[in-house]
């Protein structure tokens, strides 16, 4: 069952991935000053590490759901047009936009209350192909089984723009 969809953009391509778990992850790498400790002051005890906070904050968001066929595409056909995205799309450059529409403050956007949406990157993408016993006459109409799960996917979508 998802919990939400997830919908990726980029140039002539759109895909809903159906999520499962979305893990939001927030990374401020600080820089850490460890004061020097010798023989002659241990027994002062240890020191307070001094911190530079220089905002270097990474939002990462880690999404696990599936895809499927739709009533005008097969399941690969959507495969292929995620993995375009991913590759670009063929545009020079430019983020990818992803709209999460579900509990909008869960990922960062503290004021929405319905969909967010973020620009960013696709920095990994993972597929299982996940096998299935279809009916009879699945190859024949596809698209009377559009929710058939085809492929597991796993993306690492990280916000931001291009330098």
């Amino acid at each position: 069952m998802a919990i939400a969809d997830v919908i990726f953009v980029k140039g002539s391509y759109t895909v809903t991935v159906y999520s499962a778990e979305v893990n939001d992850n927030f990374d401020n790498g600080l820089f850490i000053i460890k004061p020097a400790q010798s023989p002659t002051n241990q027994a002062d005890g240890s020191k307070t590490p001094r911190i530079v906070d220089l905002l270097r904050v990474i939002h990462q968001i880690v999404i696990r759901g599936y895809i499927t066929g739709t009533a005008s595409k097969t399941a690969l056909a959507v495969k292929r047009e995620l993995i375009n995205i991913w590759k670009g799309a063929g545009t020079a450059g430019g983020a990818v936009t992803m709209t999460y529409d579900q509990g909008a403050s869960a990922i960062g956007n503290t004021g929405a209350t319905t969909t967010s949406t973020l620009n960013g990157y696709i920095e990994k993408l993972n597929f299982k192909d996940v096998p299935f016993d279809p009916p009879s006459n699945f190859e024949s109409a596809p698209e009377n089984y559009t929710d058939v799960v085809r492929y597991e996917v796993g993306i690492t979508f990280i916000e931001g723009t291009q330098a």
